[in-house]
């Protein structure tokens, strides 16, 4: 019997298995990278799976196409974790939830952006997951400080950088696996950072007007 002659019943099976078994490769190389294995190569991805190396290629053409995939599944996590934060609310409300978020969101990440400097020289898929993020991070920052970004018209530079590179994943690595603080610690330490970049551009932190 040919396809074209199957059971559609038999297909779609078919099909919800292959769906189902691509899950779980992609569940198995974000399981081994959350528990520290930053190099996860396909026996391990496999094993961890429960299925055949030869399984894994019958799926994905390569390791390149199966990280692809896992890294649409990381901007996932992100997206549970992020929230609209008001442009027009008062400063100090921002300030809070901006830093919170972008902390929670930098140690979720945190096993995969370790695994993912790593495996970046050498993967053209995971430097553009590596991009896709940083923009989609810039695009946030200059949305919830829109005002104080465009008060300093041709001098915001400062404040955009500032405001970005305390925030950014590389700083929240280096409180947390570099100098070992833990996550109170380290988003504090987030927190004053930012604080005092706004403070040294004008704007005062603590402002809760509206």
């Amino acid at each position: 019997m040919t396809t074209s002659e199957a059971d559609p019943a038999t297909i779609d099976g078919r099909t919800a298995r292959g769906v189902r078994t691509r899950d779980a490769l992609i569940d198995a190389t974000m399981e081994l990278v959350d528990e520290g294995d930053l190099r996860p190569t396909a026996p391990r991805i496999a094993e961890r799976a429960g299925v055949s190396v030869r399984t894994v290629f019958q799926h994905f053409d390569d390791l390149e196409t199966l990280f692809r995939e896992f890294g649409d599944r990381a901007f996932e996590r992100v997206a549970a974790l992020a929230f609209r934060i008001d442009p027009d609310a008062p400063l100090a409300y921002r300030v809070e939830r901006f830093v919170q978020q972008r902390c929670e969101i930098n140690e979720a990440l945190n096993p995969i952006n370790r695994a993912a400097s790593l495996q970046a020289p050498t993967s053209p898929a995971i430097r553009a997951q590596i991009k896709r993020g940083h923009d989609l991070a810039t695009e946030f920052l200059q949305q919830v400080f829109a005002t104080e970004l465009a008060a300093l018209g041709s001098h915001a530079d400062g404040l955009f950088d500032g405001l970005r590179f305390a925030t950014a994943w590389s700083t929240w690595n280096m409180c947390r696996h570099i100098e070992g603080r833990d996550v109170d610690a380290s988003t504090e330490a987030v927190r004053r950072v930012v604080e005092t970049v706004l403070a040294g551009c004008g704007f005062d932190p603590a402002d809760s007007s509206g």
